[in-house]
């Protein structure tokens, strides 16, 4: 509300019902499901028996997934510029995502911020938002620069990311991730 400027855009397009489910849940593959949305009218997040009221345990498994999967809502209702999809077209791996790239810096050296990023664009895409918003400057500075060759992807991707969420939304994600660091802070 602070950073739209009112309470209609969080009224018109959060989820009516946050769902929260005690245990993890698990894909065939054996990855772990932080979260999912469904059709913008539900989210569910898992895991809340183990949770911790510690600011990194909870960016990691809840702060992060929700804005993970309300990025997922925002873009299923006002689709991002197709441009997106052509900077990593070709490296996108779909289910074998986890074998790919085993660590962050693996897939930020190929231009994807996270391994789970590199599943698909629309992945690609709402990793770097919920990345960049739920860490600090230096965290996300840091990313660029231990990317290597993969900086360039990353920082055209999330220029496209940026400017979405400022047109598209009216949200400058500057001022996103400065108030949910502040609000993180105060955990």
């Amino acid at each position: 509300d602070e950073v739209t400027g009112s309470k209609d855009f969080i009224r018109a397009n959060f989820p009516k019902m946050v769902h929260l489910i005690g245990s993890a849940a698990y894909k065939n593959n054996g990855t772990m499901v932080l979260g999912t949305a469904e059709g913008g009218l539900k989210m569910t997040l898992y895991y809340i028996n183990s949770l911790q009221l510690d600011p990194e345990f909870l960016n990691y498994y809840y702060f992060k997934t929700m804005h993970h999967e309300f990025a997922h809502i925002l873009h299923q209702t006002k689709p991002y510029p197709s441009d997106f999809e052509m900077i990593s077209g070709t490296d996108y791996v779909a289910d074998t995502w986890h074998d790919v790239y085993k660590t962050d810096s693996e897939a930020q050296a190929a231009g994807i911020v996270s391994p789970y990023a590199s599943k698909e664009a629309n992945e690609d895409f709402v990793e770097l938002l919920s990345i960049y918003v739920t860490n600090t400057p230096e965290y996300w500075n840091n990313i660029i620069a231990n990317a290597g060759a993969g900086a360039d992807k990353i920082n055209a991707k999330f220029e496209i990311v940026y400017n979405y969420m400022l047109t598209s939304w009216n949200i400058d994600l500057n001022e996103l991730r400065d108030n949910i660091q502040t609000r993180q802070a105060q955990i």
